[in-house]
């Protein structure tokens, strides 16, 4: 990583590289956007989703005779999330900004903007939505606690097997380009790579351990699936966007052909 301009010779061109202090700043400018703009759908969606669920449990305690004791009222716990989640797109703004500085050269694009929207993606499907589809999260009322060491390390592999994923796709893609492949066959050869590989992850890995209790409907528990995963969805749609598009104002310009 430069901490100033530099030019990288990559096929059909060179990458004028910007700063790195003045990509990391706009990218966590970008992930403060980001998180501002999940933390609002956390609050609209993701919490209407949520009350069903913490009802079906005062519900539970209730008959069970068990006191529930909050340490902090829910209208604090909102808030604490809301701002724990400005902060933990900021930080992913920075991870972002070191993994682009260091594969900026390797990234298919014009500009800058694309590049990152699609380095975001690519973190969207391996962060979010593969484990969406392996192990989907649960609300408040699913869950044994005797099960969490399992669920973590199954969510674990599922990252780990992401990012092997997508590093073979990688492989497979920059063969294909070394080799002069049309561009289009590289995109279908990818997408087809990638959709087996997926496919055979699925099979490979076990699902979740918990059921759903017989008091809990599928639609609360749908509910909040799609909301987490819509949250979640917004987080990096508007980090890459946001980010993207104010590295863009960085000025370095598209892919300079020789």
């Amino acid at each position: 990583m430069s901490l100033t301009h530099r030019t990288v010779d990559r096929p059909g061109g060179t990458v004028t590289a910007p700063p790195f202090p003045a990509l990391l700043g706009r990218l966590v400018l970008g992930g403060v956007v980001a998180g501002v703009s999940s933390g609002t759908w956390q609050v609209l969606v993701t919490e209407r989703a949520i009350s069903p669920a913490l009802a079906i449990e005062e519900v539970r305690n209730a008959g069970s005779g068990a006191a529930s004791v909050e340490a902090f009222s829910r209208t604090t716990q909102m808030v604490g999330g809301f701002v724990g989640t400005i902060l933990a797109a900021v930080v992913l703004a920075v991870v972002l900004a070191v993994v682009f500085a260091a594969l900026r050269h390797r990234l298919p694009g014009r500009t800058d903007g694309s590049r990152i929207l699609g380095l975001t993606a690519i973190g969207f499907g391996v962060v979010a939505l593969l484990p969406a589809v392996a192990i989907p999260a649960n609300p408040p009322a699913i869950g044994d606690p005797d099960t969490i060491g399992t669920r973590t390390a199954i969510y674990g592999a599922v990252l780990v097997g992401g990012l092997v994923l997508a590093a073979l796709v990688a492989g497979v893609v920059g063969v294909l380009r070394r080799r002069g492949t049309e561009h289009v066959a590289v995109i279908a050869a990818g997408t087809a790579a990638g959709v087996a590989l997926v496919i055979l992850l699925l099979l490979v890995l076990p699902g979740s351990p918990d059921t759903v209790p017989a008091d809990v409907p599928a639609g609360v528990v749908w509910d909040f699936r799609l909301a987490s995963l819509g949250q979640l969805t917004v987080l990096w749609a508007s980090l890459g966007l946001a980010g993207g598009w104010l590295v863009d104002r960085l000025a370095t310009g598209p892919i300079r052909t020789r």
